[in-house]
């Protein structure tokens, strides 16, 4: 229904759109050879696990505080020396002390790395799982 009014008011746009977009992905998959079409499914399998896992998960709200709580300084510490350097405060902000100020951008990398690892890692293991269970 969204589709529908959205393309009303688009004149007709965006079912154009949607078309030339579909028609294009029509003809990358008929371009491609017979491994890059499986890898091409592997992955579109491994977004759609992926999605499967973020859905499951979305109810843990100990995941999404742990994650606010953790990246919530160094973004604020990010906002603040921006906005610092764009409009000139009466107050300054500091860098981080050691080791932050060096390790600063690997400690958020490293903890989103292992989140997105772990999701990784579930989402293949529910497929192998869900084939498994498929197979019997």
């Amino acid at each position: 229904m969204l589709k529908t009014i959205l393309n009303w008011f688009s004149g007709g746009l965006l079912d154009k759109l949607l078309g030339f977009v579909e028609r294009r992905e029509a003809a990358q998959l008929a371009a491609m050879n017979d491994q890059q079409r499986r890898a091409h499914e592997d992955r579109q399998e491994a977004r759609k696990a992926a999605t499967a896992v973020r859905l499951a998960t979305a109810a843990h709200w100990e995941q999404r505080l742990l994650t606010f709580l953790i990246a919530f300084p160094f973004v604020m510490h990010l906002w603040l020396v921006g906005w610092d350097t764009m409009w000139p405060q009466p107050w300054s902000v500091e860098k981080w002390p050691p080791p932050f100020d060096e390790w600063e951008g690997a400690i958020l990398l490293s903890y989103f790395g292992v989140i997105g690892l772990t999701m990784s890692a579930r989402a293949v293991a529910g497929a192998v799982a869900v084939r498994n269970l498929g197979g019997r």
